[in-house]
């Protein structure tokens, strides 16, 4: 299951009218930007049909070249996964442009060693402040019903957030209406909601679950099972720490736990000191350059503060500390380059430079 890309489509050719159907109904006409921008909203399932309006003839979406490459690529084992046996390796790319999340998944697409992987996806959330880009694992929580934790960081400072995106698989013939149960610390007020799924047959979504640093420094646990405590304690043996961040596996219960750390406040201290570095430093690229902001793809200028926001919220505690971690070269070089990372994340620009609109 998956899109194939057969090659690249324009996303300025949008004077064809598409009609998508699914579960007996029919959408009002798009354009076929429309149509890809819905597909990577999650909108559109892998079940659906597509046709050129008004009587043209209806085919898969998913097997359609221009547009089969903006679902997620999924090729997971049949069956239930034996006790022991590991959870599925996938990719997920999250990203606030829809131009840059398209991009990327038409690059997954064509890339022969994406197929490697069980599941990889690009998405297009365009509430979330920064590009999220994660290795992940896929959860077999009920049958045909699979889900991919990613942690925006797994490390927090006192006071801040842990942000768990929580995507959500449905590969039966079926909607499929589940919540898990979260257990060990305690969600932000009026998130739980957001661990029920009501998920369309062969569709997809992708929820936020927050986590406020209100306990103490050190390292805590977030559990997410499909069973009751008691069932829980009885079969939850975790097995030992993923190398793919810190996502745990527990054989005889359907879930996962994530590890994560809240920062003492020294080391906070020193995480916002090189985040304020990091932000000057960029800061001064834009004035070396005389530019008031950005060029985006689309012919759009973004102003320097909104730039710089959102670089903000790409720098997460556990972005800054492995930087700091890694002896491989000074800090001050890697942070100052971060910037030309992150642009290229978010909207594919290789080197800030090439992305500043002069005054």
């Amino acid at each position: 299951m998956g899109g194939h890309a057969t090659g690249e489509t324009s996303l300025g050719a949008s004077s064809i009218v598409w009609e998508v159907s699914e579960a007996g109904r029919n959408s009002a006409p798009m354009n076929s930007n429309q149509v890809l921008e819905t597909i990577a909203a999650g909108r559109i399932g892998f079940a659906s049909k597509i046709r050129r309006a008004p009587d043209g003839a209806w085919a898969n979406t998913v097997e359609q070249g221009e547009f089969g490459y903006a679902f997620p690529y999924v090729n997971l084992p049949a069956g239930k996964l034996k006790r022991g046996q590991a959870s599925p390796v996938g990719f997920i790319a999250v990203n606030p442009d829809v131009g840059r999340a398209l991009d990327v998944a038409r690059e997954l697409a064509l890339d022969p060693k994406a197929r490697n992987l069980n599941f990889f996806c690009s998405a297009h959330l365009d509430w979330i402040s920064a590009p999220i880009i994660r290795r992940s694992r896929l959860f077999q929580m009920w049958d045909g019903f699979w889900i991919a934790p990613i942690a925006e960081s797994t490390k927090a400072k006192p006071g801040g957030w842990l942000n768990l995106y929580l995507f959500a698989l449905n590969l039966k013939d079926k909607e499929q209406q589940r919540t898990l149960r979260a257990s060990g610390s305690s969600l932000a007020e009026g998130m739980r909601g957001n661990l029920s799924f009501s998920i369309p047959s062969r569709s997809w979504a992708i929820q936020l679950v927050s986590v406020p640093a209100a306990a103490p420094s050190g390292f805590h646990k977030i559990t997410f099972r499909t069973r009751s405590g008691a069932e829980r304690a009885a079969t939850a043996v975790a097995v030992g720490v993923l190398t793919l961040g810190s996502f745990v596996y527990a054989p005889g219960s359907s879930g996962f736990d994530l590890q994560y750390e809240i920062l003492t406040p020294e080391a906070t201290r020193i995480v916002e000191s090189w985040e304020a570095f990091a932000i000057e430093a960029a800061n001064k690229r834009f004035e070396a350059a005389h530019a008031k902001g950005i060029s985006h793809p689309r012919d759009q200028v973004i102003a320097k503060d909104s730039v710089l926001q959102r670089f903000r919220a790409y720098l997460t505690p556990a972005l800054v500390v492995g930087i700091l971690e890694d002896k491989r070269q000074p800090p001050r070089e890697s942070f100052i380059r971060l910037f030309d990372e992150f642009l290229f994340d978010w909207l594919g620009f290789r080197g800030a430079e090439t992305a500043f609109r002069a005054d």
